[in-house]
């Protein structure tokens, strides 16, 4: 279904997805379930496509994969106290990214791959 989002309830979809933050400021992939940093990618890439990334609290969410930085070995974990490892660094960065925080290359929401990347190799993505 690419290219397809007039098929989507851009809103309804924006709400569940916003409905995944949780007081700690992170996010979770469903109900009842705990925050992990590697879902604060997968909801922000997609409140971005529909153009709805605003309606998270990108202070808290920030605060949440700040706190999950490993300060001695670097890297980002799940959540906080627990190992960091190359999974959940990419999407954490990739998230803080797509927040706009000036540390960090811009990222496609769509592909995951900083935008100057993507410019140089002719591959940047059309939006539907």
């Amino acid at each position: 279904m690419r290219g397809r989002l007039d098929v989507v309830n851009a809103d309804l979809l924006g709400w569940w997805l916003c409905e995944r933050q949780l007081p700690s400021g992170g996010l979770n992939g469903r109900p009842e379930k705990l925050p992990d940093v590697c879902y604060s990618w997968w909801v922000l890439a997609s409140l971005s496509i529909l153009g709805r990334l605003h309606w998270i609290d990108s202070d808290r969410l920030s605060s949440f994969i700040l706190a999950c930085q490993d300060a001695e070995t670097g890297g980002f974990a799940d959540r906080p106290g627990d190992m960091p490892d190359p999974f959940h660094t990419l999407f954490g960065l990739a998230a803080l990214s797509l927040m706009g925080h000036e540390s960090v290359a811009p990222v496609d929401a769509t592909l995951c791959m900083p935008t100057y990347v993507l410019k140089k190799l002719n591959l940047i993505p059309q939006r539907m």
